[in-house]
């Protein structure tokens, strides 16, 4: 038979496994959405967070795509939908998941992306749009680019 004082030690560690113990994500109010040179760590821009779009040209059908993302909790970047006129030849324009949109066809998402790393290339027209602001990130060509929230990259000591 366990005595008292070693259920309640059970108890604890119980709870402090279930909720993750002392490693357990935190919730973080991301503050900032950056432009981070991949290379050397330098931020190239900084915005104040919030939701966020990547356009860029199709390199097959040229046509513009747009991608929206919002900060979650912990400073993560989550993709909650993808826009575009066409998907490429020979695909289906009525697959399930798709809905027409204002003459574009629209995915709604809920992904997780992890790093959010790109490359930018003049001739795909890379831009950020957060808000009001738009960012041309073409004016860094063939540079390994991350959008992120730095606050949020690691957790509080």
């Amino acid at each position: 038979m366990i005595g008292f004082g070693k259920c309640r030690a059970f108890a604890l560690a119980t709870v402090i496994l279930v909720m993750g113990g002392p490693a357990a994500a935190h919730d973080c109010m991301p503050l900032a959405l950056d432009v981070i040179h991949v290379q050397d760590g330098t931020t190239l821009a900084s915005l104040p967070a919030q939701p966020f779009t990547l356009v860029w040209r199709n390199s097959v059908t040229h046509s513009l795509v747009q991608a929206d993302y919002i900060l979650g909790p912990q400073g993560q970047i989550i993709q909650t939908a993808e826009r575009f006129a066409a998907h490429g030849p020979g695909m289906a324009h009525d697959g399930a998941g798709w809905r027409i949109e204002g003459g574009q066809m629209v995915i709604d998402l809920h992904r997780d992306v992890g790093r959010l790393i790109l490359r930018s290339a003049p001739a795909h027209e890379n831009r950020l749009i957060a808000g009001d602001t738009v960012i041309d990130l073409t004016q860094w060509p063939a540079t390994p680019l991350e959008i992120r929230s730095p606050d949020c990259k690691d957790p509080p000591p």
